[in-house]
């Protein structure tokens, strides 16, 4: 019997955490043309040389697409600047053999995120600049009382698939746990 409850335990705590992801997921990177994933609402400047009536500024609209003459509409969304830049030229390969393109950020659609469950201040929260779980906590007027500040739940929703990421205050404070850049859409909940 003793050994029928050890073996219960072990596979119920093991499936308790089943559907929590490995916090270095979570750990910061360069904000560089290789990293930066763009999103619906990015304004971005594309440049292709030599081709003045090509370049300008567009925005990525809500389908995730961009348009512009010649390539007519182009998958931006969910793609980094390189790989938007390496497809655009594919695209106006056909039309312009020798085009050479360059995409750069303009300006990043805001940030939504939502904080949820004992915080002074729960809701929806907007930001045009990038914020982090500990800046997001000071905007929600911190901790209620009674807060279970060693279980947070980050909630973020990945290739349309939820992602949860039980964080610790006191361990983000110290630096043991990733102070993770927030996404739009992140909902971060406290008991």
């Amino acid at each position: 019997m003793k050994v029928f409850f050890s073996i219960l335990v072990l596979v119920l705590a093991s499936c308790s955490d089943s559907n929590l992801r490995p916090l270095e997921e979570l750990q910061s990177k360069n904000s560089n043309k290789e990293s930066y994933v763009v999103k619906s609402g990015d304004i971005l400047m594309v440049q292709v040389w030599g081709e003045p009536r090509l370049s300008g500024e567009v925005v990525v609209r809500q389908d995730g697409r961009f348009s512009l003459p010649l390539a007519q509409d182009v998958q931006a969304e969910g793609f980094n600047l390189t790989k938007i830049a390496e497809n655009l030229t594919l695209k106006l390969k056909e039309f312009i053999p020798t085009a050479t393109v360059d995409i750069s950020l303009t300006q990043s659609a805001p940030i939504v995120y939502y904080l949820s469950g004992s915080f002074f201040k729960a809701g929806e929260y907007r930001t045009d600049k990038l914020v982090t779980l500990l800046q997001a906590i000071a905007t929600g007027g911190g901790f209620a009382p009674f807060a279970d500040k060693s279980n947070i739940m980050l909630i973020r929703r990945i290739n349309g698939e939820e992602a949860r990421y039980q964080l610790d205050y006191e361990d983000v404070v110290d630096g043991s746990e990733p102070n993770p850049k927030l996404q739009t859409g992140d909902v971060i909940s406290v008991q």
